[in-house]
């Protein structure tokens, strides 16, 4: 931090209701860390705002003082956007408060509230909007990315159901996007990412959710083929009350699993689907039962800050054996667990979403997989690096769009892939909203949309 930058902290300390951490402080390594533990970096000044005020106050001290600035919400995003060196950190992390209106069916979150937050909330009205699996993962980040989910198949994409937005731009003006209201910017947050301002409440259309039929299936082994084509074909019929996601992956002794976590949220007790899942060959781990959404919220986890991560995947408009047989071998080319590879289901309600609802790409699309290397040791970065690059390059020949999934992709995807992400007529709409909310380009630590 320069001299000049460390004599004025003493006025942004003044000119926030919220807290301001510095190198120095006993909380400023607990302040910087992000989900991923392979990002590393030490800003200038971190803004723990409260509001929209103290995030204007803070956009006018990174402005006064030439200072870059990264936005923390979750903080969950695998390309550790949330931080940077030498800059100022925007983090709204202390902005978690989830409000229920249980007759509108409406929430509205903080702009720094975590799915654990949101969930809690809602589900204390019997109520539930589609969002993240893990939950430490941010409200704001994933609906700006999309929002892949437990309850995609039941009610499409978490951006789909965000009905409203107070956003701070980076002049300091805060501005209001919804359906009435600046609509060309609602739009873009639906899928857009973290471009155009910084997100201080959200508001979201919830749907009743009283019960599941949930958790986990897990299998090993000769069967783990035939149960991954299971899951398959399954999800491309299932109805729009299952959703279904599965995680491939390796033991130590590198015999290959799965696990398959179906959402069933239909009046039977025990449906044809979930039948035919478990009757699925190599099933050595049966999970599911009947449980609050809350429990099924809980069936994955990933800690916050301990492993370092690489992740690289496609959009597939399908997912053939050939494509399967490829993954299975991929997971055994390191010689060691390298993490997993996720299939996200995107069947059901994301076709349903007017095509101007937002900026979502990859609605046609049949599945996301994404290789997730996930590791420990520094002395591995090069490798797991490694895999999961070549093993993105394996998927691709079976890619919808040559893009991303945004809230996956790493900070060194080139700018081709990012617009591909979009695509092109939706990208070039991005960047006229990004020329007029945010022309310097203030916001560009995210997948980046330059301004037009």
């Amino acid at each position: 931090m320069s001299a000049r930058v460390a004599e004025a902290v003493g006025e942004l300390r003044k000119s926030l209701a919220g807290a301001v951490v510095v190198p120095a402080d006993p909380d400023y390594d607990a302040a910087r860390r992000c989900f991923n533990a392979l990002v590393d970096r030490r800003p200038a000044v971190i803004a723990r705002c409260l509001g929209s005020g103290d995030v204007a106050a803070a956009f006018d001290f990174a402005r006064a003082h030439d200072l870059q600035v990264a936005v923390r919400g979750g903080g969950h995003n695998p390309a550790g956007h949330c931080v940077l060196d030498d800059g100022l950190v925007i983090d709204l992390s202390l902005m978690r408060t989830v409000d229920v209106d249980g007759e509108a069916r409406i929430a509205r979150a903080g702009g720094g509230a975590t799915w654990l937050d949101f969930d809690a909330a809602t589900q204390a009205f019997g109520l539930v909007t589609p969002g993240g699996v893990v939950g430490s993962t941010g409200v704001a980040g994933l609906t700006f990315g999309g929002g892949i989910g437990h309850l995609t198949a039941q009610y499409g994409l978490t951006c789909d159901n965000l009905v409203a937005a107070e956003v701070v731009i980076p002049d300091g003006t805060v501005i209001q996007a919804s359906r009435d209201e600046n609509s060309e910017l609602l739009w873009g947050l639906r899928g857009g990412g973290g471009n155009f301002g910084v997100a201080t409440s959200l508001e979201f259309r919830l749907h009743p959710l009283e019960r599941v039929v949930g958790g986990l299936l897990g299998f090993r082994g000769d069967g783990v083929a035939g149960a991954l084509r299971r899951f398959r074909d399954l999800a491309g019929r299932s109805p729009r009350d299952l959703t279904c996601q599965a995680v491939l992956a390796v033991d130590e002794s590198l015999t290959p699993t799965v696990v398959v976590a179906p959402c069933y949220t239909g009046p039977d007790s025990d449906p044809q689907e979930l039948l035919e899942l478990r009757s699925a060959p190599g099933l050595v781990d049966d999970g599911v039962r009947a449980h609050t959404f809350l429990d099924q919220q809980l069936v994955f986890d990933s800690p916050y800050g301990e492993n370092r991560h690489y992740w690289k995947g496609h959009f597939v408009r399908e997912l053939p054996d050939e494509l399967t047989d490829e993954l299975i071998a991929r997971l055994v080319v390191l010689g060691r667990p390298p993490g997993g590879v996720l299939i996200e289901s995107l069947h059901g309600a994301p076709k349903d979403a007017a095509e101007d609802a937002g900026v979502v790409g990859f609605r046609p699309a049949a599945f996301n997989v994404s290789a997730m290397a996930t590791w420990q040791d520094p002395a591995l970065d090069e490798q797991h690096i490694r895999w999961a690059r070549d093993t993105g390059a394996a998927i691709e020949p079976w890619s919808f769009s040559g893009g991303g999934y945004v809230n996956y992709m790493q900070a060194d995807e080139p700018i081709e892939r990012v617009r591909a992400a979009f695509g092109a007529e939706a990208f070039a709409r991005l960047q006229a909203l990004k020329q007029r909310y945010d022309p310097n380009n203030v916001l560009r630590r995210n997948q980046n949309v330059p301004p037009s």
